[in-house]
């Protein structure tokens, strides 16, 4: 018998397999569903303090077998409506609001919102692919200083995970600069940036043109930058966990993520099509341990680290 249960930034969870932000998690009742199918934890949509209404379609293309290309435009119905309707203070699992904004002013004012109604973690979204930060123009995750304020900010009302892009040449240290401004986890990594041609019509096949890529493809793209993430707070005596994302589809999927250092994982794509798959994927990590003779996440957490230079 293997001993799953993980501690996220204060959170005691039952297994390392959370839901990712933007996949199946719309209303309570979805939310609800993911809890029992087996989630240790569930990240909601992204929350805007005012609402949003997206981009035009097409906002999603399956561009090759299991692969999506997809720009929403983070629509959402603004913190007040969100917070009427979801329950942040208690159920089967955590509920753990994502936050997206333009502005370290607006991260706050969100975090302070959710923090006041009963949320005990929340993620920020740096690093959406598609829309940009107003005041610096560039994704926040891409410059260290803007992350740190946004970080900062929000961390003044709850602990949260700053979440972080692969669209940037050093992640390690976007990691610690958001450690250094108080993030209790790091999660990596959002969407890959992406484009595809429609050859009949001669234009994007989606309606914002630019969207962000996820898939099986992304999984050998997140393991580095999750590699060099935790290496990075490590060498800077940052006890940060991260949480891995992209491309997870196997509870072996997941092990890679747990060697390479991360804390926990976030699965998004690979439950389009079964929701119940996030359970499986957590009891595929556990017959994985078994096999492997593991008891404890603890006991292989890391273990890739040790083959590199």
């Amino acid at each position: 018998m293997v001993d799953m249960r993980v501690e996220l930034a204060g959170l005691e969870l039952a297994n390392p397999v959370l839901l990712a932000s933007g996949i199946l998690d719309s209303t309570p009742g979805i939310l609800a569903r993911m809890a029992d199918a087996g989630a240790g934890a569930l990240v909601t949509k992204s929350i805007s303090l005012k609402p949003r209404p997206g981009y035009a379609g097409p906002t999603v293309a399956e561009v090759a077998p299991g692969t999506w290309l997809n720009a929403m435009g983070l629509p959402n119905p603004g913190l007040a409506e969100f917070l009427e309707e979801f329950d942040l203070r208690g159920g089967k699992v955590p509920v753990i609001p994502n936050l997206v904004a333009d502005t370290p002013a607006e991260f706050g004012e969100l975090a302070a919102g959710v923090a006041g109604a009963g949320a005990k973690l929340a993620e920020i979204n740096l690093s959406c692919p598609h829309p940009q930060a107003a005041y610096t123009g560039l994704l926040t995750a891409q410059d260290p200083d803007a992350a740190a304020a946004a970080t900062a900010a929000a961390a003044a009302h709850l602990p949260v995970i700053a979440k972080l892009s692969p669209n940037v040449s050093d992640i390690g240290a976007i990691a610690v600069a958001c450690a250094e401004a108080g993030a209790a986890a790091i999660s990596a990594i959002n969407t890959m940036p992406a484009l595809d041609i429609d050859t009949e019509l001669e234009a994007p096949v989606l309606g914002n043109a630019f969207g962000g890529l996820s898939g099986p493809a992304l999984l050998p793209i997140g393991l580095r930058c999750v590699l060099k993430a935790v290496r990075a707070l490590r060498d800077a005596s940052h006890a940060t966990p991260v949480i891995g994302i992209g491309g997870i589809s196997s509870g072996e999927d997941a092990a890679k993520y747990l060697l390479c250092g991360a804390q926990a994982v976030q699965v998004g794509t690979a439950l389009g099509g079964n929701p119940e798959r996030l359970g499986e994927i957590a009891t595929e990590l556990g017959g994985w341990m078994e096999r492997k003779d593991y008891a404890t996440l603890d006991a292989f957490r890391g273990n890739a680290l040790e083959w590199l230079p």
